[in-house]
């Protein structure tokens, strides 16, 4: 009963998506990255009145690997797709909300629809998180882009004035010290190293290394 009430909620959500805003990314060239950020403007403008926005973030020239444990590289659990809606609002601009999900080749969804992490801050920004690994997607997915139903807040008066993309690899435990997770962009990524000697890598890098700079959402 469980696996039907998914497959029935990534039917709907897939229906839904197909008359979402499309929003092309670039990713570039293949490579292993803990972070890659774009910005965008297809909802620049968009007032703030409470409404729902339906996008499809689709890659147009490449594919997201989320890169399996054990060895290295490896994608951390909490792996983050971030979306930054900055505003024009002179403080704080109300919180967002949604669902979302990644999707394949053909636009099926990898997982089925959930909510979205949101945040705002006092400069006017707006954020939506998708943490996919979280959720249930498998931890060697290969995704060509993700749909969001996003609910803006309701502020009279203020709109939307620039967009941003994030990808974040996520953290990881590696003995008492915490590393950057990455993950792949395109074909011909490793899956995984040779844990052993990774690992020792790893060690040698946090050893030589007072401080280790964590990405988190902004």
């Amino acid at each position: 009963m469980k696996r039907l009430l998914v497959a029935a909620a990534i039917f709907v959500c897939h229906s839904a998506a197909l008359n979402a805003t499309p929003i092309g990314i670039t990713l570039g060239s293949t490579r292993i990255t803990p972070f890659f950020a774009t910005p965008f403007s297809d909802v620049s403008g968009v007032p703030l009145n409470g409404q729902s926005l339906s996008l499809n973030f689709v890659f147009t020239d490449n594919f997201i690997r989320l890169l399996p444990p054990p060895g290295f590289p490896q994608t951390a659990v909490n792996f983050d797709i971030s979306v930054t809606l900055h505003t024009n609002a002179d403080g704080f601009p109300g919180f967002g909300s949604g669902t979302g999900f990644i999707f394949d080749q053909t636009g099926q969804p990898l997982q089925a629809p959930v909510v979205l992490g949101s945040a705002a801050s006092d400069g006017g920004a707006i954020f939506l998180g998708l943490l996919p690994l979280l959720d249930g997607a498998p931890a060697n997915t290969r995704f060509y882009g993700f749909h969001m139903d996003i609910t803006l807040p309701n502020n009279p008066g203020c709109e939307i004035t620039d967009e941003d993309l994030r990808l974040f690899g996520g953290q990881i435990q590696v003995a008492d010290q915490v590393v950057q997770g990455q993950f792949g962009i395109g074909p011909h990524v490793t899956d995984t190293g040779s844990t052993a000697i990774l690992f020792a890598f790893a060690l040698l890098v946090l050893s030589a290394t007072s401080k280790i700079r964590v990405l988190g959402r902004q």
